[in-house]
């Protein structure tokens, strides 16, 4: 039986749940959903379903190891959009860019003047001319980073095809194709396990702290199981894909950097609170160039990449990368508002989009309903960022 309390709220068994605690319960279980377990969680349905849907091939150490080089170059591209994201900006010329690199990169490593390291750096030196014009136009001229990366887009993407004439560049060197198609074994293989097996541990520093201990802790676990089915995946097939210990190197850098260096607190700091940023005297201007110079030269390995695996350049190389590098930074936790994300969700968020393009491939669905799936993981992903910023509420009253 319910009743008036002196505060004039109805209480007991039939009192209706306060908006209060609806709120609150609605941000907890958004928390859980952005969070590193919750991803995890996903990933793991995600796996369990094409498992059961292709015979268990989805989980074979053959699959899984191509999953892994087809998630390194979103997630190579992901990490540098995490920084620009971060910040505020947004980058949407990344794929376009990727297949103008992608052109130039094949053009010189085939016209036999230039060794296979001459045409690498020229792509890395491209990625940081871009990333100066981007820069430039939205830290010094004061251009939304949506219309001067929108307008990069549609040119590099254009400059792409006059260069190649729409057609498929072919004959790419060893040396090149060494970064794609290569595999890390033996010795070099347990090191790098073992490399990052120990940094998994290291965090178990902070559970030191009895309210960090719990956390910290389960972040150490998570990191050690990552690993095992790293080894499972590598040590039973063919080894390590190039690409993927590139990526994973460049990941620990960046979440090193982004966590243990002034500039990586300043990075948050600009997409937090610009006003307040500059009141402090951080050079948001600086910044925000940085960032995108680091868009550049991660978009150019990733086109090192790309090239590598496939062995040519085809004309359509990049397409719709810029939407899952924006897809896996906002599934992995972070903010299209800026001030928020992490290293470790970025590539989770990398690895959930591929995982659906993967299994929806074994599958033989159509590329058409594999780009509207990925389109709705994105819509509900940025849903999920805009309900966390109005406290859980679902809808806004107009």
């Amino acid at each position: 039986m319910s009743t008036i309390n002196p505060i004039g709220t109805r209480s007991g068994p039939g009192a209706q749940r306060s908006p209060a605690v609806d709120l609150t319960l609605s941000r907890k279980v958004l928390a859980a959903a952005r969070s590193a377990a919750g991803l995890v969680v996903a990933i793991a349905f995600v796996w369990l379903l094409f498992s059961l849907a292709t015979d268990w091939v989805f989980v074979s150490d053959r699959n899984l190891t191509n999953l892994m080089r087809q998630s390194a170059i979103t997630a190579m591209v992901a990490l540098a959009m995490l920084v620009v994201i971060a910040q505020g900006e947004i980058d949407l010329s990344v794929g376009s860019f990727l297949s103008l690199c992608v052109t130039v990169l094949a053009m010189v490593d085939v016209s036999g003047v230039a060794t296979p390291w001459a045409a690498i750096l020229t792509a890395i030196a491209m990625g940081i001319a871009v990333g100066l014009w981007n820069g430039f136009w939205v830290a010094k001229l004061g251009l939304p980073s949506f219309v001067v990366t929108l307008g990069g887009l549609m040119f590099f993407r254009g400059l792409a095809l006059a260069l190649s004439g729409g057609r498929t560049i072919s004959g790419i060197s060893d040396g090149v194709r060494f970064f794609g198609e290569a595999f890390v074994t033996g010795p070099a293989l347990w090191g790098f396990l073992l490399a990052f097996a120990a940094i998994s541990l290291v965090q178990l520093r902070g559970a030191a702290r009895a309210d960090q201990r719990g956390k910290t802790i389960l972040k150490a676990t998570a990191g050690l199981l990552a690993v095992a089915l790293l080894a499972w995946s590598t040590l039973s097939y063919r080894g390590l894909p190039m690409p993927v210990a590139i990526t994973l190197v460049a990941a620990a850098a960046m979440a090193w950097t982004l966590s243990n260096t002034v500039w990586g607190r300043h990075v948050y700091a600009v997409g937090g609170n610009r006003a307040a940023a500059r009141s402090a005297g951080i050079p948001i201007g600086r910044h925000l160039v940085v960032g995108f110079v680091l868009i550049g030269i991660f978009a150019s390995l990733g086109a090192l990449m790309f090239v590598g695996r496939l062995g040519s350049a085809p004309p359509e190389a990049g397409l719709f990368l810029e939407l899952n590098a924006i897809a896996a930074v906002v599934i992995g936790g972070a903010s299209l508002y800026g001030g928020t994300g992490t290293v470790t969700g970025v590539l989770l968020g990398a690895l959930l989009m591929q995982s659906l393009a993967n299994g929806l491939s074994l599958l033989n669905v159509p590329t058409a309903y594999q780009n509207m799936t990925s389109g709705i993981v994105l819509m509900l992903a940025v849903y999920i960022d805009v309900m966390s910023k109005r406290g859980g509420k679902p809808f806004v009253r107009l």
